[in-house]
C-alpha cells in the first residue's frame, strides 16, 4: 500500500491530502470544506483522504501521528502539513502560497 501511495503522489502535481482515523468527528467535518478548496482551485489540485488506521507505514513515513492531519504534495514531495482544522481560505491561502 506504502508503494501505491508514493506512485499516486509521485502522479499528481498537487495534491492535498487528509489524514484521518476511524474515530476522528473533526475528520467528517472537514470533508465539505475539502471539497470547497477543490472547486475553488480547480483541476490542479487533487485531494485524498487516507486513513492511517489501515495504512500505518504511511503515517510513520509521514509522522502523521494524530487526525486529522492536512498534507500538501507538490510532485511527490511534502510541502506543508498541519494537525490543525482550518478554514476553506487558510487552506486556500496556504496552497497558493506553496506553489
Amino acid at each position: 500500500m506504502q508503494e501505491k501511495f508514493r506512485e499516486l503522489l509521485n502522479q499528481e502535481d498537487l495534491a492535498l491530502i487528509e489524514f484521518i482515523n476511524a474515530n476522528c468527528e473533526p475528520c467528517a467535518m472537514i470533508e465539505p470544506t475539502l471539497q470547497q478548496v477543490k472547486n475553488s482551485i480547480g483541476k490542479r489540485l487533487s485531494i485524498f483522504v487516507v486513513n492511517i488506521d489501515d495504512v500505518p507505514t504511511v503515517a510513520d513515513e509521514f509522522s502523521i501521528s494524530s487526525a486529522p492531519m492536512l498534507a500538501l504534495f507538490q510532485s511527490g514531495e511534502m510541502v506543508w502539513k498541519t494537525p490543525n482544522v482550518l478554514s476553506k481560505q487558510e487552506i486556500i491561502e496556504k496552497v497558493i502560497n506553496s506553489i
